[in-house]
């Protein structure tokens, strides 16, 4: 192994000079300077000496009008042994021609005659640090698995870097080179080089990715200003995580037995949809499609059956799609291809956007109905399967995406009522269920001065032990007359009229007081969840609320956590992340709800300042069975363990569902197997039960089915 040059050992120093008075003199400063000195007789010895001896560093005279001397230094500077010692040359006073070439053959530094030898240790001391410095940065950029070049602000390699370790990435380089594709990022692609461009005007590393798609390789090129003029380009393949990604993507937004769009990305389809008729003056439909008593052919023949028949059904839907693009001429919207997607069941939509008239939608419509006329053959069987079709027209049934599905749907539920295998436009003698929402805004209205509401409370306890963890709190409407109206009936209503933010208030409080009262009455501090909506985020008074709302309660911060849903966060990311920092500042915890009904990158993970992941319930109910199911929760409960995030499930209800989820890691339960939601009294007795067991049972705290 070669000798690593180091100011902390007693440096062996070669010596190459002409004169034997020169020679003794700096023998004699060296050793004054716990210094050893290997004399070399001539130059023509220095190179064995260098293999011989290892010394730490090397003085050698340039070598007279033949400048001998330089050829050692650069024959030192070709061996192995030599490569990183630092070399001083010994040059004639203002011979800058024989400076320059003496930088050329490899020279660490130079000192011009006579040698000035009250400062000729701190120069070697001085030129033995930054060797050992350079070695140590030498041996991490060897070490490091990515390739990195120097590259020029035109995109130009210059030199590369890299060491052994790079092997993988070296690998890909010569694959690309053998199927001629352009492997470096920065050559002929004028994104790149604008990347390039950013970060030496900025100052700061810029990220660009590229695909090398014959390969299917992805690589992720980090370009870090080097000076004013060339940059670090650290070249890394990221295939595995974009695979990863990709992976978890598809489960959260396609459905894996038809490969389609799932309602989630669907419904941000149309948003899109929308806005992009709203600008284009365009119309589109939304048909609702939903298979007549498909119900009795799984319940006959079995769920492989009914699978089977559904890809199917999705594969001739997407082939008359196709082909009615071309004979009707519909219109894409934008850039947005999806036209077709499973909302689940035996339920799939379809959006066609620029229509001309209700008659060429009736004619698509009975294309498709056309389409799945023919008989099914799946397992042996025969099947005729009919569809009813709802349909809605964007602007008239709806303007935003929530309404255009639910009055196609209403639609849907007309065809069938008329008999099946037919479609059916919205129109307003279906607005029965319209006007029952409007009865019901207006009750909603005064449902807070009337003290209607109420709170309910569930509880989530730890996965492990069974333990109490804290309780989410449910908004229950109680009205005089009605009696209890579900939150699916109002929520939607409180959402679309703006009255969820004055309602989200009081249950901010009502909360908050509830905390407050188990803790006067000794019973416990029980953390309690609150959904928070949209509106409430997008409103800019929530941090206000909020910090009101625990003032006037005198609770600790730290006993209310904030639930929000994967929407908000993608809704103005920079401007949500100063709301959420600012809450987290507050002390109170922050959960995303409903986890995976819609999509967040991990990035999307990182940046923000979330404790906890809820997943919804919609994945748990069909735990371990569904396989889909199954593989979304293992995604989500492994993502969380890398970024240090617990978890909660919802809807909890079996002991198959709570095994599985303990398998996997999931931290906290919540739903009907530990306990149904609450009243406050209810609750307060199921606390105080709890209180009252602490005193004799070895495991308090413990909830009980």
């Amino acid at each position: 192994m070669a000798r690593h040059p180091t100011d902390h050992e007693n440096p062996l120093v070669l010596v190459a000079l002409n004169d034997e008075a020169s020679r003794k003199a700096v023998r004699a400063t060296l050793e004054r300077s716990a210094m050893r000195m290997l004399p070399a007789p001539s130059l023509e010895e220095v190179k064995d000496l260098v293999a011989r001896m290892r010394p730490n560093a090397a003085l050698i005279e340039s070598g007279g009008p033949d400048l001998a001397g330089l050829e050692v230094c650069k024959a030192i500077r070709n061996s192995d042994e030599g490569r990183e010692i630092p070399v001083i040359v010994v040059v004639d006073r203002d011979d800058a021609d024989t400076t320059e070439r003496a930088y050329q053959a490899g020279a660490s530094g130079i000192i011009e005659k006579p040698v000035a030898l009250a400062t000729l240790p701190y120069r070697i001391r001085n030129a033995l640090r930054t060797a050992r410095s350079l070695s140590d940065l030498t041996g991490l950029v060897r070490a490091i698995p990515d390739l990195i070049f120097i590259v020029n602000e035109d995109g130009e390699v210059q030199h590369g870097l890299s060491g052994p370790d790079a092997t993988h990435t070296l690998q890909i380089k010569a694959l690309a080179t053998a199927h001629q594709i352009n492997f470096y990022p920065c050559e002929n692609d004028d994104t790149a080089i604008a990347c390039i461009g950013r970060a030496l005007e900025t100052g700061k590393p810029q990220v660009y990715e590229h695909v090398l798609d014959a390969l299917d390789i992805h690589l992720e090129t980090r370009f870090v200003p080097r000076d004013q003029h060339t940059v670090l380009a650290i070249v890394r393949d990221i295939t595995e995580r974009k695979n990863a990604e990709a992976e978890i993507y598809n489960l959260a937004y396609y459905d894996e037995l038809t490969e389609l769009p799932n309602r989630e990305l669907f419904g941000q389809s149309l948003e899109r949809t929308i806005e992009r008729a709203e600008k284009d003056g365009q119309k589109f439909a939304v048909l609702f499609v939903d298979l007549d008593r498909f119900k009795r052919i799984n319940d006959t023949l079995g769920h492989s059956i009914g699978d089977q028949l559904l890809k199917d059904v999705a594969s001739r839907l997407a082939k008359c799609i196709r082909s009615t693009d071309s004979v009707a001429h519909i219109q894409q919207a934008g850039s947005d291809t999806i036209r077709l997607a499973r909302l689940g069941g035996d339920e799939f939509v379809i959006k066609l956007y620029g229509i001309e008239s209700e008659e060429m939608v009736g004619s698509i419509a009975k294309r498709i109905i056309s389409a799945l006329t023919p008989p099914f053959s799946c397992g042996g069987h025969q099947f005729v399967v009919t569809p009813s079709i709802g349909i809605a027209l964007f602007p008239q049934d709806g303007k935003t995406g929530e309404q255009l599905l639910m009055n196609a749907d209403s639609a849907m539920y007309s065809a069938k009522n008329l008999g099946r295998n037919n479609f059916k436009f919205y129109s307003e003698t279906m607005r029965t269920k319209s006007l029952h929402r409007l009865d019901l805004e207006n009750l909603l209205r005064t449902a807070i001065d009337k003290e209607e509401f109420t709170l309910h409370f569930q509880p989530k306890v730890d996965a492990k032990t069974f333990r109490l963890v804290g309780a989410e709190a449910l908004l229950r409407w109680e009205h005089p007359s009605r009696g209890e109206i579900e939150p699916d009936d109002f929520i939607p209503i409180a959402e679309e009229t703006g009255l969820i933010i004055p309602i989200g208030r009081w249950v901010l409080h009502e909360a908050c007081r509830e905390v407050k009262m188990w803790t006067d009455a000794n019973v416990g501090a029980v953390p309690v969840s609150v959904n928070i909506s949209s509106h409430q985020f997008r409103d800019g008074s929530l941090g206000r609320d909020v910090a009101d709302a625990i003032i006037r309660a005198s609770i600790s911060p730290n006993l209310l956590e904030l639930e929000i849903t994967e929407s908000v966060l993608l809704q103005d990311v920079d401007k949500t992340l100063i709301v959420l920092k600012a809450l987290k500042k507050s002390g109170i915890s922050l959960s995303i709800d409903d986890f995976g009904t819609g999509y967040s990158s991990l990035s999307y993970l990182k940046r923000f300042p979330i404790d906890t992941i809820k997943i919804d319930r919609s994945f748990v109910k069909d735990l371990p069975k569904e396989t889909d199911d199954a593989a979304i929760c293992a995604a989500i409960l492994a993502m969380s363990t890398q970024l240090g995030l617990r978890v909660v499930a919802e809807g909890v209800e079996t002991r198959e569902q709570l095994e599985f989820l303990r398998r996997h890691g999931c931290h906290h339960i919540q739903g009907f197997i530990f306990g149904q939601p609450q009243s406050s009294a209810g609750f307060l007795q199921f606390l105080t039960g709890l209180s009252k067991q602490r005193s004799g049972d070895e495991h308090p705290d413990r909830a009980t089915a």
